[in-house]
């Protein structure tokens, strides 16, 4: 039983903050199903430690495909409550790196798909994508390459400032 879990924590790697109990292959599909690990967890609006729990949620995420086959990711993540009474909130926990806010997608498959989508953008990309086991549509492909941030450009040393005229022969 080690040698398994040793294998599963082997492979689903980049979902290490989650406590992984089950893995159900399910032909072109393998689901995974976690839940977040117990402990504190930090409130949004005041930053206090929260751990009473007010109930749960199921989020279903993709992963990066194994053997070009889709990972859905079933992760059953609290909804906590604060301590503060001036705070008054109920949050969802989330995990940077695993869970990220409203995403569908773990941040390592949206890197994959933004590093192939950088150099084939639209239809090329999605083509690549669904033989590597990514499904998605070239619109959904050309919104993560819109999303992607631009690379830092070095500032001059030097500017140039030519003369121009905004009418003929004159300066």
């Amino acid at each position: 039983m080690q040698k398994i879990n040793d294998l599963v924590e082997l492979v689903f790697s980049g979902l290490s903050p989650l406590v992984i109990e089950d893995v159900v292959d399910q032909g072109e599909l393998i689901e995974v199903r976690a839940r977040t690990p117990n402990g504190p967890a930090a409130c949004p609006g005041c930053g206090t430690q929260a751990m009473k729990v007010h109930g749960y949620q199921w989020r279903t995420v993709a992963d990066v495909p194994i053997d070009a086959r889709r990972v859905v990711v079933g992760v059953r993540v609290r909804r906590l409550v604060c301590p503060i009474r001036s705070c008054v909130q109920t949050f969802r926990e989330q995990l940077p790196g695993v869970l990220e806010r409203y995403q569908r997608r773990t941040p390592r498959l949206t890197s994959q798909i933004g590093a192939v989508v950088r150099e084939l953008a639209g239809r090329a990309g999605t083509r690549l994508l669904s033989a590597l086991g990514v499904l998605l549509s070239r619109h959904t492909a050309l919104r993560v390459l819109l999303r992607l941030a631009l690379p830092e450009r070095p500032v001059p040393r030097v500017l140039g400032v030519d003369d121009f005229a905004l009418r003929k022969r004159r300066s």
